[in-house]
């Protein structure tokens, strides 16, 4: 009977913690993930699925802080975002999905203006017993990808390719990154190569020199992360260049008691002075899509979009109860400091509370309703002033992926 109050103390005092409203759709693996998905409805066999994952989103701003600065944004009124998706055993060893996104930020400038389709295509094939490893490689979309423990390379979607092998305790990767982990100019090559599931870890990346920010051409990681009890894990790694030293430690603790899921990650890292070059500043945000929503803030590019030399403090702090097969309530928030030695500090809190509605039992359909204050920038500033920067299109202004701005939404998600 106490159960009920205590999480609705909880989202008073904690207003600014958990679940993202959207869900990112990966682009790989589709037959395992809608297997159990009872609620699936679309076709799927033994050779090949198919699913269909959106949102239909309705943002309003609230006070002035930055409400202008989002006249032009591609989210900023009605609108939807909808992955279809497919997975096909193309041959015997080999694998096709494709990830076509439907989406229109707002049809505040006409029903068609800014609705864009967006295909993605990835292509794997795998090999087993070639030398006693296990083979896979991938080419086009190769999805999220992060590098040893996340210092750099951390859930970024990716266009190139790469080739693992491993056996039950060794794995090696080379990673092709041809769509700029960093910044437009210029790519990055990655080995990967790890121990027991990441329990001891080393990459190398190798980047192009002859680009804007003047990359150190070789960076090396040592890194572990591993699970310490069934509900904790930890991750931390040591990176290094003739430039300078990074470094990164965090924890990650999501227990589940009952109707309540909670989840905690305190993290530190460190860059030093032109540890990358002159990338500190010169940021571009690759892709903004609807479907970044659910990353945390923390992370290189949005660290280095305002410097470097910096020690860097954040939690995440979040909470989830359902009270039955119809409602939830959530709440998530990540508090930051970025404590520069060369220019003033950054800190903040971002968040976003809000109550979820499934109304059709047996699925995870969901009318939603939330307040908060991580919005996703989805404008650049040219010429003549501010315009909409799309998912299709790279972010060529300098800055972080999300900016503080408080925000009312009501959304309506759909898995089929």
């Amino acid at each position: 009977m106490m159960r009920i109050p205590l999480i609705l103390v909880w989202l008073f005092l904690f207003p600014r913690v958990a679940q993202a409203f959207f869900q990112y759709a990966p682009n790989f693996g589709l037959r395992e993930e809608v297997e159990g998905h009872e609620y699936r409805i679309l076709p799927r066999s033994d050779s090949y699925a198919l699913a269909l994952d959106g949102d239909f989103f309705k943002p309003v701003f609230v006070g002035a802080g930055d409400a202008d600065y989002y006249r032009e944004d591609f989210y900023h009124g009605n609108g939807y975002w909808l992955d279809f998706r497919g997975e096909f055993q193309a041959l015997d060893r080999i694998v096709l999905n494709l990830r076509t996104t439907l989406t229109q930020g707002t049809t505040s400038n006409g029903p068609t203006f800014n609705a864009l389709v967006i295909p993605r295509l990835g292509l794997t094939y795998r090999q087993n017993g070639f030398l006693g490893f296990e083979w896979e490689t991938r080419l086009g979309d190769i999805d999220r990808q992060t590098l040893g423990a996340g210092i750099f390379i951390e859930l970024k979607e990716t266009g190139g390719g790469y080739i693992s092998a491993r056996d039950d305790e060794f794995k090696a990767r080379i990673l092709v990154d041809g769509t700029g982990s960093f910044s437009l100019d210029g790519g990055v090559v990655a080995l990967e190569l790890m121990y027991g599931d990441g329990l001891i870890g080393g990459t190398l990346m190798m980047l192009e020199r002859d680009v804007g920010y003047r990359p150190p051409q070789f960076t090396g990681t040592l890194f572990t992360k591993a699970s310490i009890l069934e509900d904790l894990t930890y991750r931390a790694e040591l990176a290094g260049n003739e430039r300078n030293l990074a470094v990164l430690a965090g924890l990650d603790y999501g227990p589940t008691f009952d109707r309540l899921k909670i989840h905690l990650a305190p993290q530190y890292r460190h860059y030093g002075r032109k540890v990358f070059g002159d990338l500190a500043g010169a940021i571009n945000q690759t892709y903004v899509g609807y479907d970044q929503n659910d990353k945390p803030f923390t992370n290189a590019l949005n660290v280095f979009a305002y410097g470097d030399n910096v020690d860097v403090f954040s939690s995440q702090l979040g909470a989830e109860y359902r009270f039955n097969r119809f409602y939830a309530i959530y709440a998530r928030s990540e508090w930051f400091a970025f404590q520069f030695r060369e220019r003033s500090d950054v800190s903040g809190v971002f968040y976003r509370a809000g109550f979820r509605f499934f109304p059709f039992p047996g699925r995870e359909d969901e009318f939603g309703l939330l307040i908060g204050n991580q919005y996703l920038i989805a404008t650049t500033l040219g010429d003549g002033g501010r315009m909409i920067s799309p998912p299709n299109q790279a972010d060529l202004e300098n800055k972080p992926l999300f900016m503080q701005q408080t925000f009312w939404m009501v959304h309506f998600s759909i898995k089929m």
